[in-house]
C-alpha cells in the first residue's frame, strides 16, 4: 500500500513543543498554568472583565489592553 509522505510544517512543530515544554514546566498542572497565564497577562497591563455567558450565564473572562 502506498502511504503518502509526512508532511512537516515548522508552524506545528513550534506549537507542539511549546505545549511539550509547558506542560513539563507546569507538571500538566492546567490550573497552574492558567494562573501564571494570567499573572503575566496582568504584568503586561491586560485587565480582565467578566461577560456573562447568554446560554448559561457562567462567567466567561475577557482580556482587555488598556
Amino acid at each position: 500500500m502506498n502511504k503518502p509522505p509526512v508532511w512537516h510544517d515548522p508552524i506545528v512543530a513550534e506549537t507542539h513543543a511549546t505545549r511539550e515544554r509547558l506542560a513539563s514546566e507546569f507538571k500538566n498542572d492546567l490550573e497552574a498554568y492558567s494562573k501564571s497565564a494570567e499573572a503575566h497577562c496582568r504584568a503586561m497591563g491586560f485587565q480582565f472583565v467578566e461577560e456573562r455567558s447568554s446560554r448559561n450565564d457562567a462567567v466567561a473572562p475577557a482580556l482587555v489592553q488598556t
